[in-house]
């Protein structure tokens, strides 16, 4: 039985969620950094037993009508990370090759 207790409070422990810090803020936005110009890319090549493949894609957002320096973006996000508010809304079209 108590055990069971022990296992039931290290799970909820476990469950709860994690406090901001400053260190977590800025990996989380330097993950959102290459968007921060509104473009985003990637490339691929490979050789496999099929043959050679290539792949490629781009993203455009709003934030290309608005964009902001590397420092200016991380600065915000930091911020807006630590105060916990909603990340801005966005929207746009990602095209690529597979």
């Amino acid at each position: 039985m108590i055990r069971a207790v022990v296992l039931s409070l290290a799970t909820l422990a476990a469950c709860t969620p994690q406090p901001m810090t400053l260190e977590r803020a800025e990996r989380l936005c330097r993950e959102e950094l290459p968007l921060a110009d509104g473009f985003a890319g990637t490339v691929g090549v490979g050789v496999g037993n099929t043959g050679a493949r290539a792949r490629g894609g781009i993203t455009v957002t709003n934030a290309v009508l608005n964009p902001q320096s590397p420092s200016e973006f991380m600065a915000d996000c930091v911020a807006r990370q630590m105060e916990n508010r909603p990340a801005p809304t966005t929207f746009g079209v990602t095209l690529g090759t597979g």
